[in-house]
């Protein structure tokens, strides 16, 4: 779902290009035009575009109200692409695309009167998204020193290694060298990531150490990690209209790649 911030749903190519445009700097902290639409015919359109490439996401989008009647068809996509490389979401440095085939895009009017426009269905479609390996380790790095910083604590290192147990299935070695002041301690994370074939997530993860510090930290960190292992995600249950998810898939090289396949 996407509120345009109008009244009037567009007329013609120029004026959806615009109020895409709008409606997503809104979130996409990005200068420029985000948005491209391509039409020979309104409303059936040839391409729709959208290129957050670089860009620095440093706040959840808004979410939208859920339209308050019925909504009804407005729009023909023949092809609808994303492309969002080195992308940086809170710190977590990602490459995400999408490319969707045979887009139907439906209208309707949320709760304060203004024009939505939401994704309905799709012949087929994939989303990937990959994170370096590298690049992960240095973002986690960042994030777990600042962290460690608020309780005196420094980060002398900080190590990790990703690899894939299935198409469905990776696991996680995280190694972390901490000193206080002369103590000093090694904290291993390990970790495990499935996806059964209802596509639901589960995600395992405890942590060990031998020293008094490291041994504060795990006294912290497991209980987060056992309240963790009881929640699940399910890409099955993505709230876009009538598209489901037909398979997701997990590989492991340099980056970390979920690639997930979708359609009506």
């Amino acid at each position: 779902m996407l509120s345009l911030y109008r009244n009037d749903f567009p007329s013609s190519r120029h004026e959806l290009a615009q109020a895409l445009d709008k409606a997503l700097h809104r979130f996409v902290p990005k200068g420029g035009s985000v948005v491209d639409v391509r039409a020979r015919v309104f409303p059936y359109l040839d391409e729709i575009v959208m290129n957050f490439d670089g860009t620095r996401f440093d706040s959840s989008p808004p979410i939208p109200s859920p339209p308050v009647d019925q909504t009804k068809p407005a729009l023909e996509a023949a092809l609808v692409t994303l492309s969002a490389r080195n992308v940086s979401i809170r710190g977590l440095p990602l490459n995400l695309r999408m490319e969707a085939h045979d887009v139907v895009l439906h209208k309707g009017m949320d709760t304060n009167g203004e024009a939505m426009l939401l994704w309905h269905t799709a012949r087929d479609g994939q989303l990937a998204i990959s994170l370096g390996q590298v690049e992960l380790e240095k973002a986690i790095a960042q994030i777990a020193a600042r962290e460690a910083g608020r309780h005196g604590i420094v980060l002398e290192q900080v190590r990790l290694a990703i690899r894939a147990r299935g198409p469905r299935s990776l696991a996680l070695d995280l190694h972390l060298q901490a000193r206080k002041f002369l103590l000093r301690a090694r904290i291993d994370i390990s970790g495990q990531i499935d996806i059964d074939e209802s596509f639901a997530t589960k995600i395992l993860l405890k942590c060990k150490s031998d020293g008094a510090i490291g041994s504060l930290a795990c006294n912290a960190l497991n209980p987060v990690f056992e309240r963790l292992k009881n929640k699940s995600f399910s890409f099955a249950s993505l709230p876009f209209g009538e598209i489901q998810v037909r398979d997701v898939r997990l590989a492991v090289a340099n980056t970390v790649e979920l690639t997930a396949d979708f359609g009506s």
